[in-house]
């Protein structure tokens, strides 16, 4: 029974750790992902010159799952009539937990609301470059942040769960 105890409480706190370390490494996946769409919305604007919500229906359409909650949740918040950069903050409030993203993260990329749907798509498109080079720089810096910290938190899981095995015996 005390080995099967053991055996539990190490591989329980190794899920953990790895469960966290999963979420870590998720960031730069997610700001990537991110920089593709904001590459495709800046398609869309520039030169498909297509209105805000066509534009994030097609995003939506385009995206991976995280990322396709969002644009289908600005899709809709525009449909009802909601300014762009008050949907998009909503819609940043609304979904931030769902995302592995940090508030540093969120900051850039709330920044791009502030000038969605306000200026003409000159204006737009020089917001979306800017908040792409942004965002491209915070994605080298966390790809090997992320990396280190990942694999600390999966022997830090297992380790302490030997620890706290040794530590009962």
């Amino acid at each position: 029974m005390l080995v099967f105890a053991s055996i539990c409480l190490v591989v329980g706190s190794g899920g953990l750790g790895l469960i966290i370390a999963n979420r870590i490494r998720k960031r730069p996946v997610e700001l990537r992902q991110f920089l593709t769409a904001l590459a495709l919305l800046d398609t869309e604007i520039l030169w498909g010159r297509t209105p805000l919500p066509e534009a994030f229906a097609n995003l939506k359409e385009r995206t991976d799952d995280s990322w396709r909650d969002f644009f289908g949740e600005l899709e809709e918040r525009l449909k009802r009539g909601e300014a762009a950069g008050y949907a998009w903050n909503q819609t940043i409030k609304s979904l931030d937990r769902s995302f592995c993203l940090k508030p540093e993260d969120w900051q850039v990329i709330r920044d791009i609301g502030k000038g969605l749907g306000r200026s003409d798509r000159q204006e737009q498109h020089k917001q979306i470059q800017l908040v792409q080079q942004q965002v491209s720089l915070l994605k080298e810096q966390v790809s090997t942040w992320a990396e280190k910290q990942a694999k600390m938190w999966s022997y830090l899981g297992f380790m302490s769960g030997i620890a706290a095995v040794i530590f009962l015996i």
